[in-house]
């Protein structure tokens, strides 16, 4: 199972539904509970899609289609940071770690994610994170330059 497969699984409220019939330009739109994706996406593009709309279902609310007000740009934007974590988890970066990826392209490889979805995630934790996260037996470290400090904790 892929990581869109995942997060459809794990957000079964949501009737997904692949719709031939969306424009190109189009990945996705959510509308009362009903995620349309295009079919004509990479499985990486289908898993940001799918993290984005989960997102919308998780936090916005009207119709934002139409980004012509700070309120509406504010919503997407958030609908696309919560997207990211969802994409982007810190046991994902655990596992990166544990596996001992040095570079975003093996980490996002990994992850069956675009090497953009990574960094966008990292930059989401670092805004949300300013001294870092700790998380079961780590500490995760989010750096201005994008990069990350992993540090495991052990039981004496």
């Amino acid at each position: 199972m892929d990581k869109a497969e995942k997060l459809m699984a794990h957000f079964q409220g949501i009737n997904y539904i692949f719709d031939p019939s969306m424009p190109d330009g189009q990945k996705g739109l959510y509308i009362d509970n009903h995620v349309y994706l295009n079919p004509r996406q990479t499985t990486e593009e289908l898993t940001d899609t799918v993290a984005e709309e989960i997102a919308h279902y998780l936090t916005s609310s009207g119709d934002i289609t139409q980004q012509d007000t700070n309120e509406k740009r504010k919503q997407e934007q958030k609908a696309r940071d919560v997207g990211a974590t969802l994409i982007v988890t810190p046991q994902d970066i655990i596992d990166c770690y544990k596996e001992r990826f040095s570079t975003v392209w093996e980490c996002a490889d990994y992850l069956g994610i675009k090497k953009e979805s990574l960094e966008h995630a990292v930059k989401v934790y670092a805004r949300t994170y300013e001294e870092g996260l700790s998380y079961k037996n780590y500490r995760i470290l989010f750096r201005a330059d994008g990069t990350i400090g992993v540090f495991e904790f052990f039981d004496e």
